[in-house]
């Protein structure tokens, strides 16, 4: 089955980390007629709990800026974190589709994603 050409679907993504280790996800998405429209300001439109996504994530960041990390420790804690990790992105990704089936034209969906239960 094909996709609708006035369905939203996902079209990039954005991560923004900040200096305790949670980060921005955004999501842009856009209808096959709207692939050039201009992207709308951007917002945080949910907040998650998701720290062994965090965790991870913060392993990329550092592996992006070129700091060490111990990568048998980093592989030990990615196996004994891997069902916590893929249940978070697929809420993750639950959170997003449910937002873009609601929407009818190009848009951005934003989540803070943070270890803590606290708000930054």
């Amino acid at each position: 089955m094909e996709p609708s050409a006035d369905k939203p679907l996902p079209s990039s993504i954005h991560v923004e980390w900040r200096e305790n280790g949670d980060f921005l996800f955004s999501c842009s998405y856009r209808t096959a007629a709207e692939r050039d429209a201009p992207e709308s300001a951007r917002r945080t439109d949910e907040q998650h709990h998701f720290p062994s996504m965090t965790l991870a994530m913060g392993n990329v960041l550092r592996k992006l800026r070129r700091e060490h990390i111990s990568f048998p420790l980093f592989l030990v804690s990615l196996a004994f974190n891997h069902r916590n990790l893929l249940s978070e992105i697929d809420r993750l990704l639950q959170a997003l589709h449910e937002h873009v089936d609601r929407q009818e034209g190009s848009g951005e969906y934003s989540c803070f994603i943070t270890s803590g239960k606290d708000q930054p």
